[in-house]
């Protein structure tokens, strides 16, 4: 399973039911409607680096949220969340819940993974944790950045302890890219592919952040597209934190994207486009979730991962400014339409 950790009937009704209108049309169909999507209603903020102890800065970042329940042997708690800070030294923090409202309680030895590990590696920071339950190895695959040119992998069977398994993909596997990172792994064949896996990175071209697409079959060797999957949306001229939402029969992609004109470091949104079973074409359909839906006040939103919990949908996310980050929640109620 994956970040949107769906049960089997829960994806069987993605797939067989019409939700809030939505079709079975390609994504060339000229009356896509994004409101297909169900709306989410702000829950509020569910972790902040002033409830931890280990607390190098003042922000939590990059949320990724996995069920533990009924794969991990006597898990601290239903859900675990990894995260990180974003500056040095970073260092990928694990949390636990027994629901997605919380509480959420730290983990007393965090981080499980630090910017040291002989005799791996050494760098300035590890940030950027993205974590995937492999059913057939039985532990989690978590993928982290350090440096930010090199996206790293390693493996635990109750979450808590690591095994190292290498660097998994670098700037040297895309055309002139100076960061390869902030990676999000899903489980979905490419036709045409012998994978189980697909990645979904940020790529730094030449100061235009970009979505670049990686697979695999096994989690650790990976093939990448050269070029870039998907540009910012119209008004923007950055986009990262890419997530793949199945909905409806379709494929949604969800993102983070601001202009960085206008303020590099703040005016994020999440933004919805779609694609085909392929990921070869890519169509933006316009915003997802506003940053006002927070507060007016509010500088940003980023870094989405959902969850399903309960008939529910569930949208973990940053909020804040930068440096100062929070992660939130957002939740949506699933009904089909009758």
């Amino acid at each position: 399973m994956t970040h949107y950790c769906f049960s089997p009937a829960f994806m069987a009704a993605l797939t067989t039911l019409s939700f809030l209108g939505a079709t079975s049309r390609s994504p060339a169909a000229s009356d896509t409607n994004p409101a297909a999507l169900p709306a989410f209603r702000y829950h509020g903020v569910v972790l902040a680096a002033d409830q931890l102890r280990y607390r190098p800065h003042d922000d939590v970042i990059y949320p990724t949220v996995v069920r533990a329940e009924g794969r991990i042997a006597k898990p601290l708690g239903k859900l675990y969340m990894f995260y990180a800070p974003h500056d040095v030294p970073g260092g990928i923090c694990l949390a636990y819940a027994d629901k997605p409202e919380g509480p959420w309680h730290e983990h007393t030895n965090n981080p499980v993974i630090t910017r040291d590990w002989p005799p791996h590696y050494k760098v300035s920071h590890v940030s950027g944790p993205d974590a995937v339950w492999s059913a057939e190895e039985g532990k989690l695959l978590l993928y982290f950045h350090g440096e930010n040119p090199v996206t790293r992998l390693a493996s635990s069977p109750d979450g808590i302890h690591f095994s190292y398994e290498g660097a998994v993909v670098s700037t040297a596997m895309f055309s002139g890219l100076s960061e390869a990172s902030y990676g999000r792994v899903f489980r979905h064949p490419l036709p045409g592919c012998d994978n189980r896996y697909i990645m979904l990175l940020m790529g730094n071209d030449a100061g235009t952040r970009r979505i670049y697409l990686a697979w695999s079959k096994d989690g650790r060797k990976w093939e990448t597209r050269r070029t870039p999957l998907m540009d910012p949306p119209p008004d923007t001229d950055q986009v990262a934190g890419a997530v793949y939402l199945p909905w409806g029969g379709r494929h949604y992609l969800v993102a983070h994207a601001n202009d960085s004109q206008a303020n590099f470091n703040e005016g994020f949104d999440l933004y919805l486009a779609e694609t085909d079973a392929a990921f070869e074409r890519v169509r933006h359909l316009g915003k997802f979730f506003a940053r006002t839906t927070v507060s007016p006040t509010n500088p940003a939103v980023m870094s989405p991962c959902f969850i399903e919990d309960d008939g529910r949908l569930c949208l973990f996310f940053n909020i804040g400014p930068r440096l100062r980050n929070k992660i939130a929640l957002a939740l949506a109620e699933v009904r089909p339409v009758r």
